[in-house]
């Protein structure tokens, strides 16, 4: 008898926790409190489990360009009145992200942007847009800039733990950065292969791009294409840190046996065609057994 007793006393303590638990527990949207947050602006570029959010954007080489952002009043209701939001930036979160991903971001120089240093979600409103000014043609392509804007205070809601700081890394780009389509041949000396797949050209400098050394980008072999804008003739080195011997362009023919019917193709000799937006390059280097020569067009997205 005692022990039912026991047992039914149990479960009602046990009913009557719960019920404080749910109590406490807020589980209605309609009565959840808001947080003020910026949107993401575009894709992460960020590993999951950052501490900061990560995002990758590139400009034309122009003297200003605009970074749109939103900043919103995120949960169940509109902004019960104007929401001044302050905005700022962050230096250490750059190094917190860096440390913590193994990353060498450089924090982009105030005179290379403006930012409003506050911007107002109206009454009844959700968000507002930020837009952020920046100087592609000023920036330093030796470093890897990031600008780490903040949410310093908010006039209604709470600033949001997860997106009240965000990192943006900002690139300039020059006018041969884009996709290409790659088609042409790789003459090797035991794996002869045709080539023909999708390669991005990633600025270097103004007249340089990055690009993928034959089908051998997966091994870490990456090439720098110059071109000399008052030429169109391209020179062909190693990227930074390139696998594999220094390459050598050809630019009146491959050496023998390599020689394909059509390598003396006018074009078909290290230039950059403007009009059609289209490289015609002939490169190689030696190897243990011989040279491994690329020839090959690509044409721009």
């Amino acid at each position: 008898m005692n022990y039912s007793i026991k047992i039914a006393g149990l479960f009602l303590f046990g009913m009557a926790v719960t019920s404080c638990l749910k109590d406490d527990m807020n589980l209605d949207p309609d009565t959840s409190t808001n947080v003020v947050e910026f949107k993401n602006p575009s894709s992460f570029a960020s590993p999951s489990g950052s501490t900061y959010s990560l995002y990758s954007k590139s400009f034309d080489l122009a003297p200003e360009a605009d970074y749109p952002v939103t900043v919103s009043y995120s949960g169940a209701h509109v902004a019960p009145q104007d929401i001044t939001v302050t905005l700022g930036v962050d230096t250490a979160a750059v190094t917190q992200y860096n440390n913590e991903q193994e990353e060498e971001y450089d924090v982009l120089e105030s005179n290379l942007y403006t930012i409003p240093a506050t911007v107002v979600i109206p009454k009844g409103q959700r968000t507002a847009q930020v837009v952020i000014k920046v100087k592609p043609s000023q920036f330093d392509f030796a470093k890897n800039y990031v600008l780490p804007i903040q949410i310093k205070s908010a006039s209604t809601g709470v600033v949001s733990g997860n997106f009240g700081t965000i990192l943006l890394a900002v690139k300039a780009k020059n006018i041969y950065d884009a996709t290409y389509e790659s088609t042409g041949y790789v003459y090797h000396p035991t794996a002869p292969r045709a080539v023909h797949a999708d390669k991005h050209m990633e600025t270097v400098s103004p007249t340089t791009v990055k690009v993928e050394l034959g089908d051998l980008g997966g091994s870490g072999y990456f090439a720098n294409v110059t071109v000399d804008p008052a030429t169109n003739k391209v020179t062909i080195t190693p990227a930074a840190g390139a696998a594999g011997a220094p390459y050598t362009q050809f630019n009146t023919g491959l050496p023998t046996p390599y020689m394909p019917a059509w390598a003396n193709a006018s074009k078909a000799n290290n230039t950059y065609d403007p009009a059609t937006k289209t490289f015609y390059l002939r490169y190689g280097y030696m190897g243990g057994n011989g040279w491994r020569v690329t020839e090959e067009i690509l044409v721009r997205q």
